[in-house]
C-alpha cells in the first residue's frame, strides 16, 4: 500500500538498502527530524562481509548518536599498527589506541561488519518514526513536483512507497544508480580480496593481539586483526588476479591461496592455513562523478563511490556520507530546498571521497611493489617515525562530516 503522508512539517525519507550506510543514514535523518522508511531486497539481513575498520572520522559522528558504548563488547580497540615485509620482518610500528584517541578525540575500532550492522539495526528498530521493510526490491523510480515514488517488487506483488527524498544506499551493484540516470559500469581492478574468519582458539597466538597487522609482498598483501570482542581473527588477503563475479560470497580454493603465499614467512603461512574457509570477491573502483544527486534522489556509500580497501575507509566514508546528508537536509522542507540540500551534499562529499579513492588506489600500488621498488618502499617505511604512518592520513581522520556541512 502507499505510505501515509507526512505529519505536518516532517519530511519522509525513503532509503533503498539496509547496509551500514543506509542504517546510519536512517539514524542521522531521524535525529534531524525526518520520518524514514528503509527498504531492502533481502528478506533477512545476513551478516555478510568481513571485519572492517572504523576510524575516528566515523566514530566521531557515531558517538553523537550515543552508539560507542554499544561497541564495547564486540569491537576491538587496536593499540598498534604493525607493518611487516612478506618474510615477517617488521618495517614499522605505529601507536593507535590511547595515543590516537587523544590525538583525534575519537577511537579507532575494528569490528565485524555483521556486528556493526546488528548494532545499527537494533537502534533503528528502537527509533520512533523509522520503519524497516525487508524483502523489497526496487524496480522503478518516479519523481514529480510533489515528491518521489519507489516501486518495489515483494513476495506478494508490487509495493509503492511515496517520499520527499529517495536515497540509494544499495551498495556496489546499486539499482538506484542506473534508475537515477547515472552510468552503471564499475571497473574491476584486477585484484581480488579473500576473507577468512578464524575462531580465536584456532588462530596463531601472535594474531590474537589487539593490533592491526599489514604484511606487504610482491603482487599481494595481507591484513589481519581480531574482531567480535577478540573471539575471532579477521584475515583478508588481497591478490593481483583477474577475476570478476558479483557478490561477496564466492568460495575461494584454500590450496590456490596456499600456493600463492608459499614463499611468505612462516607466521603468514600459518595464519592462512588456520582459516576454516575463504570467500573471495573482485575489488571494484569507479572514476569519481560530478554529481550523485538529481532532483530529490541521491546516493551514498558504495553506490556513490566504491573505493579500494587500502585505506580501510569504505564503511567510514558511508557513515560520513550519512551524517553529512542528514546535516544538509536538516532544515529542508520544500522540494526546492531538498534539491538544494542534495546539491550541497554533493559539493561537500564528492571532492573528499574522490581524494580518498585516489589515495587508496595509490596505496594499493605501493603495497604490491616487487624488486628494487619494494626495497626502497621498505626502507622509507623503516625511516618513518611511528606516528608518521597514521599522521600521513590526518586529513582523513580529523574530518568532521557534520561540522563541514
Amino acid at each position: 500500500g502507499a505510505a501515509s503522508p507526512c505529519p505536518k512539517g516532517q519530511g519522509h525519507a525513503l532509503i533503498a538498502g539496509a547496509g551500514i550506510g543506509g542504517l546510519a543514514a536512517a539514524l542521522f535523518l531521524a535525529r534531524a527530524g525526518w520520518r524514514v522508511t528503509i527498504a531492502d531486497r533481502e528478506a533477512v539481513l545476513h551478516e555478510v562481509g568481513a571485519g572492517l575498520q572504523l576510524s575516528p572520522n566515523a566514530t566521531r559522528v557515531l558517538g553523537r548518536l550515543g552508539l560507542i558504548p554499544e561497541f564495547t563488547d564486540i569491537a576491538v580497540k587496536p593499540h598498534e599498527l604493525v607493518i611487516r615485509r612478506h618474510d615477517g620482518t617488521v618495517l614499522n610500528r605505529s601507536p593507535m589506541g590511547r595515543t590516537s584517541e587523544a590525538r583525534f578525540g575519537a577511537p579507532f575500532l575494528v569490528i565485524h561488519r555483521g556486528d556493526l550492522q546488528s548494532v545499527l539495526k537494533r537502534r533503528v528498530e528502537k527509533t520512533p518514526g523509522v520503519e524497516l521493510r525487508l524483502g523489497r526490491k526496487i524496480v522503478e523510480l518516479r519523481e514529480d513536483e510533489s515528491g518521489v515514488v519507489g516501486m518495489f517488487e515483494t513476495a506478494s506483488g508490487e509495493e509503492r512507497i511515496e517520499a520527499d527524498v529517495l536515497i540509494g544506499a544499495d551498495g556496489l551493484w546499486s539499482r538506484v544508480r542506473p534508475l537515477s540516470g547515472l552510468p552503471h559500469p564499475s571497473s574491476p581492478q584486477g585484484k581480488t580480496a579473500w576473507r577468512g574468519l578464524i575462531p580465536r582458539e584456532a588462530a596463531p597466538i601472535f594474531s590474537r593481539e589487539a593490533k592491526v597487522n599489514l604484511w606487504l609482498g610482491p603482487n599481494a598483501h595481507l591484513v589481519h586483526y581480531p574482531v567480535s570482542g577478540g573471539e575471532a581473527v579477521n584475515v583478508v588477503a588481497i591478490i593481483d588476479e583477474h577475476w570478476s563475479e558479483e557478490g561477496w560470497m564466492a568460495a575461494g580454493d584454500p590450496d590456490h591461496l596456499a600456493r600463492l603465499f608459499h614463499h611468505w614467512g612462516r607466521d603468514a603461512r600459518e595464519l592462512i592455513a588456520a582459516s576454516p574457509g575463504w570467500n573471495r570477491w573482485a575489488l571494484i573502483d569507479r572514476a569519481p562523478e560530478s554529481r550523485w544527486s538529481r532532483g530529490r534522489i541521491t546516493l551514498l556509500g558504495d553506490a556513490a563511490h566504491p573505493m579500494l580497501p587500502f585505506l580501510a575507509q569504505g564503511a567510514s566514508q558511508a557513515i560520513e556520507d550519512a551524517a553529512s546528508l542528514a546535516a544538509h537536509l536538516r532544515s529542508a522542507k520544500s522540494g526546492r530546498e531538498i534539491a538544494a540540500g542534495l546539491q550541497n551534499y554533493d559539493r561537500a562529499r564528492i571532492g573528499r571521497t574522490a581524494r580518498i579513492q585516489a589515495a587508496a588506489r595509490r596505496q594499493g600500488q605501493i603495497y604490491h611493489l616487487a624488486g628494487p621498488l619494494a626495497v626502497a618502499r621498505d626502507l622509507g617505511m623503516r625511516l618513518l617515525p611511528g606516528k608518521g604512518i597514521i599522521g600521513r592520513f590526518d586529513w582523513i581522520y580529523d574530518h568532521d562530516a557534520e561540522k563541514t556541512a
